[in-house]
């Protein structure tokens, strides 16, 4: 950390929370509400490090190409496949609500659910483009303001 990150700290928390407040309520409008949205956030979390695992890529266009086609191949600190208990500890949310999330989820059309594969985030063709163009459309020019910002700051 630079001398100008902690000089600017306080600049930089506040476009932090500025960012995750805009995030949060774009993506609400776009998944219904706070719970499938995070709950969703927690599984497609797991897909992308699935993804970048097996692709060794982190490149955008790359990684969108494969986005809901991995097959699930956990590491060591990862689970090896996500169940009910493991969203509700990731996210926080009690398990009970993790369970009518994902049911709920199941039948929008954004993740599925085996006991051999556990939860995974699988979405339709028409929540796949959904999802892109959130991701393209909200969230990538909201990271890259705060980026910005950052950079400059530090």
């Amino acid at each position: 950390m630079t001398a100008n990150f902690y000089e600017n700290f306080g600049l930089i928390w506040e476009r932090f929370l500025n960012f995750e407040i805009n995030r949060s309520r774009e993506a609400i409008k776009y998944f219904g509400n706070a719970n499938s949205y995070f709950i969703l956030q927690t599984v497609a979390w797991h897909n992308l490090h699935l993804v970048q695992k097996e692709e060794e890529s982190r490149e955008y266009e790359r990684l969108k190409k494969q986005w809901g086609t991995n097959i699930f191949d956990f590491g060591k600190h990862i689970p090896g496949k996500l169940s009910i208990l493991t969203v509700s500890q990731i996210s926080g949310i009690d398990k009970e609500t993790c369970r009518r999330v994902v049911k709920k989820l199941i039948s929008d059309g954004w993740i599925t659910y085996s006991r051999n594969e556990g939860i995974r985030y699988y979405p339709t063709e028409i929540n796949n483009q959904l999802m892109v163009k959130f991701n393209e459309a909200i969230e990538i020019p909201l990271f890259l303001n705060l980026a910005t910002n950052i950079k400059k700051w530090t």
